[in-house]
């Protein structure tokens, strides 16, 4: 495991303090070589396995968890400015004042505080004035992970709270019918937000978060603690899907690792999720995941992504023009993110094998 940080020590360290990360780790030599993390994301686990031992799981919300989609721009980012022209001139400044005198966040620098309150109220109002459905008002911040202190009217508030939201409603979009979105499937859930957002918001689906470590470990920890009444199919490797399939369609909550994605039967979900890291990939990555897309989903595919991004230590660049859509699937709705500007949002119907003629060649 030396190679997955920097500081070998560190990295002994880690996987003694956490000995589930490691049985996570011991799957790698079973993964396909196009499924093997990129450069890029053997850098982040160094640090990821590195911020776990230096602050814990308990803090993990204010480490571990910024490495996903948490936002800690300046005022002149584009993403501020276009929130600050929605709350209006009066609204900014008293947002950013509150801003410049909060008390600085344990593992942040004073500067990194201001920042990320100044957006999180910004985000806030934002998804509020937009929340025709009142969701934020049916959800709070989980405990877990130590939040970061931030609050609106007396209330805990967080941006992946704020930014769920927003993909949560895109997903769902009107020409979805939420009756059929029984099971879901999300790859590279990071800690777990999403996952909380429709756990939370619709109880009776089953989430199938598939992901590497440690950030497997953190949402399988993440969320058994969130929904501790909840059936859970934790992460074991599994030889065949036959010898564990009472247990998996029983489950609530399942924890996979990317190779067993192969193992579960052809449209094992309704709705496949991917959101901001599939940028983070080579190609040969992006399309076998694409297939697995085409194989397991009977409805529905949504992905969040930088329109163009150059993947780190791969010389890699990836366009939206570059991700393998099916011949056949149905675009429902595309869209630039509503405040992250440099994202775009895609929400596609798969051809129903059981409606549309191709139960036989299923």
């Amino acid at each position: 495991m030396n190679k997955q940080s920097s500081n070998p020590d560190q990295a002994e360290e880690a996987l003694a303090m956490y000995p589930e990360i490691q049985e996570m780790f011991d799957e790698f030599p079973r993964f396909r070589p196009e499924i093997l993390p990129s450069k890029y994301w053997e850098e982040l686990n160094r640090k990821n396995l590195q911020q776990l031992v230096e602050s814990r799981y308990e803090n993990f919300k204010r480490t571990v968890a910024r490495n996903y989609f948490t936002w800690i721009v300046n005022p002149f980012n584009k993403q501020i400015r276009f929130l600050m022209s929605q709350a209006g001139p009066w609204q900014s400044i008293r947002y950013l004042m509150k801003a410049l005198f909060a008390p600085r966040h344990d593992y942040f620098k004073k500067r990194h505080t201001i920042h990320y309150n100044l957006l999180t109220k910004l985000l806030w109002e934002y998804v509020e004035k937009h929340d025709d459905e009142n969701l934020l008002d049916k959800l709070i911040e989980p405990a877990e992970g130590n939040p970061l202190d931030v609050r609106q009217n007396g209330r805990l508030i967080s941006q992946d709270l704020a930014n769920s939201v927003l993909e949560y409603k895109a997903i769902l979009h009107r020409e979805v019918d939420r009756r059929d979105v029984k099971t879901v499937l999300e790859l590279g859930p990071g800690y777990g937000r999403t996952a909380y957002i429709f756990l939370a918001l619709q109880p009776d689906c089953r989430y199938i978060l598939v992901d590497i470590p440690p950030a497997l470990y953190l949402a399988q920890r993440y969320l058994t603690a969130v929904f501790p009444d909840r059936r859970v199919f934790p992460f074991r490797p599994i030889e065949s899907f036959e010898n564990v399939a009472d247990e998996f369609n029983n489950s609530s909550i399942i924890f996979l690792t990317p190779n067993q994605l192969e193992l579960l039967p052809d449209n094992a979900t309704d709705l496949f999720i991917n959101i901001s890291s599939l940028h983070e990939m080579r190609m040969d990555q992006i399309r076998y995941y694409f297939s697995e897309v085409e194989r397991l989903t009977r409805r529905y595919f949504y992905f969040k992504q930088w329109k163009e991004t150059t993947v780190p230590f791969e010389n890699n660049t990836v366009r939206e023009a570059d991700y393998p859509v099916g011949e056949h699937w149905q675009l429902i709705n595309r869209q630039q993110c509503e405040v992250q500007h440099k994202f775009f949002e895609a929400l596609y119907k798969l051809p129903d094998p059981d409606h549309d003629g191709l139960a036989e060649a299923s």
